[in-house]
């Protein structure tokens, strides 16, 4: 006999999973058809890391050319033609100043005044010396930068003059065998305050890790990613000093989507698995508006409510995001990068 109760639970149910799947596709269809795809370059070049500013929209590249493109005219310039560089992975701003963030055979910046390119800095002592750059970032005039282990330890510097002068953090960080950071888009390190720096790392193992006293002293809390060296946590957006969201996975096996997103409730000692995960490995998570948004090499995803569940936003492949006040902004291959509206309420 037929449990007509039950019966009615799991019509429901279905019907609910339906209606999901089809506001789901309705969603990616229009953010796809409402897109549009500008190019930047005509060279076989890609972008890790976008900075929009003013109408314009900067893009620091493979070659390590960095390009800024007028939004309202179309018009694209090379800021460092002419000027040798390697490839660039993060690029910020600090007030006008820009900087360009060099990840190669060692590390450099590069440094732009009113979009004028002034000087390289090579920090004192060259505690950059042969150290691949992961990632930087500021919070009005403190920087952090984060490069791979150097003798075993990770290589950590701050800035407290906007950029100008970088010094070596005074607590050092040991990394286990086969960890490092990720330059997938500049987004795996982060300055909260005036004093706290966070970064996340992968490869054999992964784990985030946070100072609040300008790199003097750490904690770390180890992440379950999968442990091999494409696997690992590839960036990271804390929305205060307490939630926060890690995103990541493996970008050889760019579809699996098992333990890809973590939140944070607690400033980053207990990290929970989004109940809902993105559809696969992702390279950068930002915030806009009252969204999330997380890109890798099989689309972006978008969550409402902190990370904790993502639903797809576009299909595609896509290394990095930026976003201003209206539009969100994705880099893609050979020079190119989509905009999309943004969604300003579910």
């Amino acid at each position: 006999m037929i449990n007509s109760t039950r019966l009615l639970s799991l019509s429901v149910f279905v019907l609910s999973y339906l209606s999901a799947q089809s506001q789901e596709s309705k969603f990616q269809k229009k953010n796809a058809r409402d897109s549009v795809i500008l190019s930047y370059s005509t060279l076989n070049c890609n972008s890790r890391s976008l900075i929009v500013k003013e109408s314009i929209l900067y893009a620091a590249n493979s070659t390590g050319a960095l390009y800024a493109y007028d939004l309202n005219t179309g018009k694209s310039t090379n800021l460092m033609e002419n000027k040798k560089f390697e490839e660039m992975r993060d690029i910020e701003f600090v007030g006008d100043t820009l900087y360009g963030m060099q990840s190669g055979s060692y590390g450099v910046l590069a440094r732009l005044v009113d979009a004028k390119f002034e000087s390289y800095i090579v920090a004192r002592k060259n505690i950059w010396y042969k150290v691949f750059l992961d990632g930087m970032d500021f919070y009005n005039n403190t920087g952090f930068i984060m490069g791979d282990p150097v003798d075993g330890f990770f290589t950590l510097s701050y800035s407290d003059d906007g950029g100008k002068n970088w010094m070596p953090c005074e607590g050092k960080v040991a990394a286990n065998k086969g960890e490092a950071g990720f330059a997938a888009s500049g987004t795996n390190v982060q300055v909260l305050n005036d004093s706290t720096f966070i970064f996340v790392s992968g490869g054999l193992k992964s784990r985030f890790f946070k100072s609040t006293d300008k790199g003097k002293t750490w904690v770390s809390t180890s992440l379950p990613y999968l442990t091999n060296e494409s696997s690992g946590a590839f960036s990271i957006h804390m929305l205060n000093e307490k939630e926060g969201v890690i995103v990541g996975g493996d970008w050889a096996n760019p579809d699996m989507n098992l333990n890809t997103a973590f939140f944070t409730n607690d400033g980053g000692e207990f990290w929970e698995n989004a109940e809902k995960q993105p559809r696969g490995y992702r390279s950068c998570v930002i915030q806009a508006k009252n969204a999330m948004y997380a890109a890798g090499t099989n689309g972006i995803d978008i969550s409402f409510d902190k990370g904790e569940t993502w639903i797809p936003f576009a299909d595609g492949n896509y290394l990095a995001l930026t976003a201003d006040d209206k539009h969100l902004y994705a880099s893609m291959l050979k020079g190119k990068v989509r905009v999309f509206e943004l969604v300003l309420r579910r």
